[in-house]
């Protein structure tokens, strides 16, 4: 797939898919080439559990979340809990960027598949505290936390290895 912020129609469901589609593309794209070793560093001292990894191993659950939980109503299957809140960063350390790279794939598609047939203006099933959210409240909720987590990539990739993923 090339990766454009271009909609191919002006209307605001394209738009929303087209930018949450770039975004996604745009992380893959900062950890696809990256060594093991490198896509696991921790650069950061305050920061041990900040890698390539982990940000993009958190960017999956994130959507797992939102989408197969607040926005369908599913189980919510992901790695965190009241002991471990970190638990996606923490099980990224074990798991290989090829692997983390297509679980996250297989998450996008799983999410899109999800999200093909939903109104953006229908209600999720599930509300957030005290806010119920609408599906394209989600929608950009996720692209804001997937481009705000595309900083963290650009850097982490930039001390792993001086380069900044496509």
């Amino acid at each position: 797939m090339s990766r454009t912020d271009v909609p191919t129609a002006p209307d605001d469901r394209t738009t929303a898919l087209t930018l949450l589609r770039y975004v996604r593309e745009s992380a893959l794209a900062k950890a696809e080439g990256l060594p093991d070793a490198l896509a696991h560093a921790t650069p950061l001292a305050t920061s041990p559990l900040m890698s390539v990894a982990g940000v993009l191993n958190h960017l999956r659950w994130n959507e797992h979340y939102w989408v197969e939980v607040v926005i369908a109503g599913g189980e919510d299957r992901a790695p965190w809990s009241e002991e471990h809140p970190d638990g996606e960063f923490e099980i990224a350390e074990q798991i290989t960027i090829d692997e983390i790279i297509t679980g996250y794939r297989q998450q996008i598609a799983a999410c899109d598949a999800i999200l093909a047939d939903l109104d953006l203006d229908a209600p999720t099933a599930k509300p957030r505290r005290d806010f119920h959210p609408n599906v394209r409240w989600v929608v950009a909720h996720l692209i804001e936390e997937t481009a705000r987590h595309n900083g963290h990539l650009d850097i982490l990739r930039e001390l792993a290895d001086g380069e900044v993923g496509d």
